[in-house]
C-alpha cells in the first residue's frame, strides 16, 4: 500500500500523522509512506532522521497573518497543488491522509482531482477551517472529540476514533522519565510547555507564580520541566536563578513521552497535543492561545474543563497569582488531584491510531 499524509507546520498537526504512520507500519509492515510538508515546519526537522520520506511543497496559511500573506496565501497554495499534482501523478497513493493544518490542503485538493480516496483527522472539538474546508473531499473523518461532528457537514462520515497519540506516550516508567531528566523521582514535577514555539504569556506567569509558590511553602516541593521555546530561553534561565528549586529548561522537548512520563501535572496550550496528556491519566491547567483558528483551544479546554480532567485559565485571566493557586491546588489536593486525573483516563483513546489504521487499510480494498 502507498499512503500518503499531508500535515505539519506544528507538532499538533505532524505527530498524530506519525502515530498513525506508526500503526500502519505496524499493521502492514509493505506500506510505503510519503508526508508531504513544507521546509518552514517542525517536519522538516523532525522527519528526516525516522526514516520517512517527505515531499516538500509550497504552503502557507492565511488566518491571524498580515494582509500581505493573505494575498499571497492562495499562490502559494496553488503552487502547492500543482506540486502535489506531479508527485502523486508519478507516485501514486492509494489513500491521502489530511492531518488538519493548512500544509494539508494542496495534497487533499491534488488528490480528490486525482480521485484518489481522502481521510481526514478532525484534531479538535471545533475542526479546523483546513478540515471543515476539505472535508467535502474525504470519504472518512477521524474525529479526536465526540463533539467535533456538529460543526461538520451531515454527509460527512465521521467515526469517533479519539486522536492519535506517539505509541510510547504512557508507557514509560516515572523513574525513566526523572531519570532523562535529572530530577528527583520522589517530588512533584510540573510539565510546562506553550507548543512547539513556547508560549510567552505562560512563560511569564510560571515565571511569576514560583514567587508565590515559595512564599507559600509548596515550591521546596516541586520540580519543573519547561519548554521556553527559543526566544525566552534566556528569560526563563535568568528568572529562574533565585529560586532553589530544580528546573530543567528546555527551548524544545524532544523526548516528550519521557517528560510526560515524569509529570504529575501539566500546563499548557490546549491544541490537539492534550490528547496524549489524557493518555498519561495526568490533570492539567490549560491556558488556551487566543488567537487560534475558530478559537478551537478554547473549544477542547472547555470540553476538558467540564468533563473534570483539567482546569482553563483564558490568555487573558493569566498571572502568576492565579496560576499558583491552581498549581497548589491541584497538587497538594489528593482528591481533587485523584479525580482529575481518573477522568483524563476515561476520556483517553490510547488505541485511536490503530483504529484509524484499520479503516485506512480497509479504504483501500486490499
Amino acid at each position: 500500500m502507498e499512503l500518503a499524509i499531508a500535515g505539519g507546520g506544528t507538532g499538533g498537526h505532524l505527530y498524530p500523522g506519525l502515530a498513525v504512520a506508526a500503526a500502519v507500519k505496524q499493521a502492514d509492515p509493505q506500506t510505503r509512506i510519503t508526508f508531504y510538508g513544507t521546509k518552514r515546519g517542525i517536519e522538516s526537522r523532525v522527519l528526516p532522521g525516522m526514516g520517512y520520506k517527505i515531499k516538500y511543497i509550497s504552503a502557507r496559511g492565511f488566518l491571524g497573518k498580515s494582509w500581505t500573506a493573505k494575498i499571497f496565501s492562495p499562490l502559494w497554495m496553488a503552487t502547492g497543488t500543482i506540486q502535489s499534482l506531479f508527485h502523486m501523478i508519478s507516485n501514486r497513493p492509494d489513500v491521502v491522509l489530511g492531518t488538519g493544518g493548512y500544509v494539508s490542503v494542496p495534497p487533499v485538493m491534488a488528490a480528490w482531482v486525482l480521485r484518489i480516496p481522502v481521510a481526514l483527522l478532525a484534531l479538535d472539538v471545533m475542526p479546523s477551517q483546513a478540515v471543515r474546508f476539505l472535508a467535502r473531499f474525504a470519504g472518512q473523518i477521524y474525529g479526536g472529540f465526540p463533539e467535533c461532528a456538529r460543526y461538520l457537514n451531515p454527509k460527512s462520515q465521521v467515526i469517533f476514533t479519539g486522536n492519535p497519540i506517539r505509541p510510547e506516550i504512557g508507557r514509560i516508567a516515572r523513574g525513566q522519565g526523572t531519570a532523562r531528566f535529572g530530577l528527583d523521582e520522589n517530588k512533584k514535577t510540573i510539565l510546562v510547555f506553550g507548543g512547539s514555539q513556547g508560549a510567552h504569556s505562560i512563560n511569564v506567569s510560571v515565571l511569576d507564580s514560583l514567587e508565590y509558590l515559595d512564599r507559600s511553602g509548596y515550591l521546596k516541593d516541586i520540580q519543573i520541566i519547561f519548554q521556553t521555546g527559543k526566544r525566552d530561553h534566556a528569560l526563563v534561565a535568568e528568572g529562574i536563578k533565585q529560586f532553589a528549586t530544580k528546573i530543567k529548561i528546555l527551548a524544545y522537548i524532544d523526548e516528550m513521552p519521557h517528560a510526560l512520563a515524569a509529570a504529575d501535572l501539566v500546563i499548557s496550550r490546549s491544541g490537539a497535543g492534550v490528547s496524549e496528556t489524557l493518555a498519561c491519566g495526568l490533570p492539567s491547567i490549560l491556558v488556551p492561545y487566543p488567537y487560534a483558528a475558530s478559537n478551537h483551544q478554547e473549544y477542547n479546554a472547555r470540553s476538558l474543563e467540564q468533563a473534570g480532567a483539567a482546569m482553563m485559565i483564558l490568555d487573558r485571566d493569566l498571572n502568576g497569582e492565579v496560576l499558583a493557586k491552581k498549581i497548589s491546588g491541584i497538587l497538594f489536593d489528593q482528591k481533587k488531584y485523584n479525580l482529575m486525573g481518573n477522568a483524563a483516563k476515561t476520556l483517553a483513546s490510547p488505541d485511536a491510531a490503530n483504529k484509524i489504521a484499520d479503516n485506512i487499510i480497509r479504504m483501500t480494498g486490499k
